[in-house]
Formats: C-alpha cells, sequence, structure tokens
C-alpha cells in the first residue's frame, strides 16, 4: 500500500483509480463496506482518499474529538491491502476549493470511479453531490449499512460510547475502542491512595461516559489488566477538564512519557463523589475485585 501525504496540489497518480473518499472517523464497518466494494473492480487500481486533519478542526477553527488518529487509520486501511491511500492536507486553501477545481483534483490523480455513500458531499461547504460526480466519473453508491435500523456512522458510534455502550460500539467499529496516548505527570493523588495512577495525555480523541473501565493497556507491546476512570476527579482534587486515568494491575515500573494503548473492554460503574478518602479507597478495592473476576 503507498502512501501519499501532501498538499492536493503536490499529489500526483497516473494510474487508473477506484477510490472511496471522506474521513473515515473510526473507519466503522460502514466505512469498511465501501473499502470491500472498491477492491470488486479488477479494472484499475484500488485507492482511498481521505483528509488531515479532519475538516471540522479547520472549518470550526477548533479541536474536534475522534474516534481515531491518522496512524490508527493507515493500520486499519492496511489490512485491507489496498493500492493506494492518498491524505490530502485539509487546509483553508482546500477548503474553498469550488465543485469544478476539486473535480479537477480527482482528474488530476487518475480518478476514474468513486464508491461512496449516499450523503457524500465534497468541494466548498459541501456544496458538491453525487450528481456533481457523475457528470465526470463512474459512480457506485451502495446502499446504507444498518444496525438496528439506523445508518452506521460515527455519530451513531459516539452515541452509544456517550451512553456507556461499549458492546455495541464493538460490534460497529468491528474492534474494542481504544486510545492512544502518552503518560504525563499528574498529582500522585492515586499513588497515596495505594492505588498510583497514570494520567494520559489523550489528545483529540473521542472519550466514552463518564465512570470506571475494566480495560486492558498495551505497553511496549505487553498488555495488561487495568482499571481506567474518564472524569473529572470529584471526591478529591476536582479537574476542570475531564481526564483518563488508569490504573494497572499488578505493575510497579515508571512508565512515565511513554505511548500506551487504552482497550475499553467494560463499563463497571458511574463516576461519584464520595465522603470521604475511605469511601473511595473501598470502592477502588470493590472495582479492583470486579476487574479480576471478569480476568477468570
Amino acid at each position: 500500500m503507498k502512501i501519499i501525504n501532501d498538499a492536493y496540489k503536490k499529489i500526483q497518480n497516473n494510474e487508473p483509480l477506484t477510490i472511496t473518499m471522506g474521513n473515515f472517523d473510526g473507519v466503522h464497518i460502514g466505512h469498511q463496506r465501501l473499502i470491500e466494494r472498491v477492491l470488486t473492480y479488477n479494472d484499475t487500481k484500488h485507492g482511498l482518499l481521505t483528509f488531515d486533519p479532519h475538516p471540522s478542526e479547520v472549518l470550526r477553527r477548533q479541536n474536534f474529538a475522534t474516534l481515531s488518529q491518522k496512524e490508527d487509520k493507515l493500520t486499519i486501511f492496511k489490512k485491507f491491502k489496498l493500492d493506494y491511500v492518498f491524505i490530502v492536507k485539509f487546509d483553508e486553501d482546500f477548503s474553498k476549493l469550488t465543485i469544478k477545481e476539486f473535480i479537477d483534483f480527482l482528474k488530476s490523480i487518475n480518478v476514474k470511479r468513486l464508491v461512496i455513500g449516499r450523503d457524500a458531499r465534497f468541494a466548498y461547504r459541501g456544496q458538491g453531490t453525487i450528481e456533481d460526480l457523475k457528470k465526470y466519473f463512474i459512480v457506485d453508491v451502495p446502499s446504507d449499512f444498518l444496525y438496528n435500523q439506523t445508518r452506521v456512522s460515527t455519530t451513531y458510534i459516539k452515541d452509544f460510547l456517550r451512553q456507556g455502550q461499549l458492546d455495541e460500539a464493538r460490534k460497529l467499529l468491528h474492534r474494542h475502542f481504544e486510545i492512544k496516548g502518552q503518560v504525563v505527570y499528574g498529582n500522585q493523588i492515586g499513588k497515596r491512595l495505594g492505588f498510583p495512577t497514570a494520567n494520559i495525555d489523550y489528545g483529540n480523541y473521542f472519550l466514552p461516559k463518564n465512570g470506571v473501565y475494566y480495560v486492558n493497556i498495551l505497553i511496549d507491546d505487553l498488555f495488561y489488566p487495568g482499571i481506567a476512570n474518564v472524569g473529572y476527579n470529584p471526591t478529591l482534587n476536582y479537574s476542570q477538564t475531564k481526564k483518563l486515568e488508569i490504573f494497572i494491575l499488578d505493575f510497579n515500573g515508571n512508565i512515565y512519557h511513554k505511548d500506551v494503548k487504552v482497550i475499553f473492554m467494560h463499563y463497571l460503574r458511574e463516576e461519584k463523589k464520595f465522603s470521604n478518602r475511605e469511601e473511595l479507597i473501598n470502592q477502588i478495592k470493590h472495582d479492583e475485585e470486579d476487574v479480576r473476576a471478569l480476568l477468570k
């Protein structure tokens, strides 16, 4: 799989292409169906066109929480054995392309066929439609992929995660929801309670429902079971911003500044404000017992 990551004016390709295009946040089963459809065409090379950063970051001029980062998506794309993945730098210049300019760009990289969802939009303010594309390319619009009579989408998956429904999200992602981040220094309160926690800088990742989770943590290619807390630490040292903290079972290594992957396995309970430290410590002990029971 050849990865071409550049500004749109610098991207070149001479081989005829069948592509799908979009943000592919989460690369969920609806996205995967489009990619699989691309691979059914044998008269061209197979490609995918996506954007980085997420267009909402540029258009709204603020951080936008996503289910996956660029490297996450590339890892999944590689499994499909596409010939090309084009990652267009989404900037203000690209966002202002007219319908004609966007179509000229697709022509310039030798696109012959597009496989896209029925709601696909492109060009300035999403003014371009499927009907515009059909004037210049072969366009294949597969039927929507439905789950519980609802079209599968990144928004739909985020709704499940907001409710702590990890199993539903997993079905639509075809994998457990996960977050990658770097371990950063915290306030050491967990350590003083007897449960040393690691604070994760989760960047622009979308966080699931506030609460406590059984998680698996990948550190240096090894998996460890643990407990994650998503929320604001309401009992001790309340945080103005939402935090992701992990407690790794049977682990005492130094992981500051390490990159880790947190894989959300099971929602245990809601985040709660306790009356005192002792109540909090007792609850954490119960959480640990619950996780160990799930591991049996």
